[in-house]
């Protein structure tokens, strides 16, 4: 265990983890595929040698679960947490964007989303927040625009979010006679692109080198890599529009940064899932096989 704790010391000065955050990596990551309830003191377990508390993990849980992330199960005097319909929606949506490793090309169309600005301020606020969520970007205070939105995914947060009527969906493209400059500077300022570049590059800073170790390791420090990893990329993606090639600086690094992801994830995938399938307890039972979601990844 010597090499983990190596690892541990090495990635945790390193990086800031929230117990809320790391506890929906791990649902995004690997529970949600299986749809189980896991019992809190897997969770306890899989998250100490990450620096998180038991009492953290519980205050975490109890809080997500206020926030109707999870339905709870009781049987004795054990308590099972599991994705509830809203939060497994939710997670589904951010996991199309944090696994799809390999965009298609651009059709160089736009979806609008205009908010009546007569809605009430908190229900407007929380569709922004599901949208941003969702990749989208804010041109002013009413109007957000995706140039990759998935429509399936956008109908479901307007549902969830009671805002059919509120909305006004519109899709937009380039006129080709101008210069596509402004529209690159005002991507780069609607999104925050530089900060993120940033991010990104501190990314690859902490995981590439990794990459010549990863198949030595134990399924624990498999999995310890694997969460850090699916973590980190996840806490930037989901800031990340995921613009397509044109509308990205040049030397973008989301690029590479996706590119090690993948590659290091694959690594360590199997070892890990071996360690998770060996540890885990569920309401169910043992945890499930790996599903067929994670291992096409």
């Amino acid at each position: 265990m010597q090499s983990l704790f190596l690892y541990h010391k090495k990635l945790l000065s390193t990086l800031s983890l929230r117990s809320d955050s790391m506890v929906m990596t791990l649902y995004g990551d690997v529970f949600a595929p299986r749809r189980q309830a896991i019992w809190l003191g897997s969770l306890i377990q899989l998250l100490e040698p990450f620096g998180i508390s038991s009492r953290q993990v519980r205050t975490s849980v109890y809080r997500l679960a206020s926030d109707q992330w999870f339905d709870i199960e009781r049987v004795g005097r054990r308590s099972y947490y599991g994705l509830s319909t809203d939060g497994l929606q939710r997670v589904q949506h951010a996991d199309q964007r944090i696994y799809e490793f390999s965009a298609a090309p651009w059709d160089g169309n736009w979806t609008l989303v205009f908010i009546d600005a007569r809605w009430k301020l908190s229900a407007r606020q929380k569709l922004r927040r599901q949208l941003q969520w969702d990749g989208f970007g804010q041109l002013a205070p009413n109007i957000l625009a995706h140039p990759r939105a998935k429509h399936q995914s956008l109908a479901e947060i307007i549902e969830a979010c009671g805002a059919e009527t509120h909305v006004t969906l519109l899709k937009a493209s380039s006129l080709e006679m101008y210069s596509r400059k402004p529209l690159v500077d005002l991507m780069q300022q609607t999104f925050g692109l530089a900060h993120i570049d940033t991010a990104w590059r501190q990314f690859i800073k902490r995981f590439a080198s990794l990459t010549t170790t990863a198949s030595a390791l134990s399924p624990a420090e498999s999995f310890y890599v694997r969460t850090l990893l699916i973590h980190e990329y996840r806490r930037i993606l989901l800031r990340d529009p995921n613009l397509p090639d044109a509308l990205l600086p040049i030397a973008w690094s989301g690029l590479e940064a996706r590119q090690l992801c993948q590659s290091l994830y694959q690594d360590v995938k199997l070892a890990s899932e071996a360690y998770l399938i060996e540890t885990v307890q569920t309401l169910e039972g043992e945890l499930a096989a790996t599903p067929a979601e994670i291992a096409g990844r």
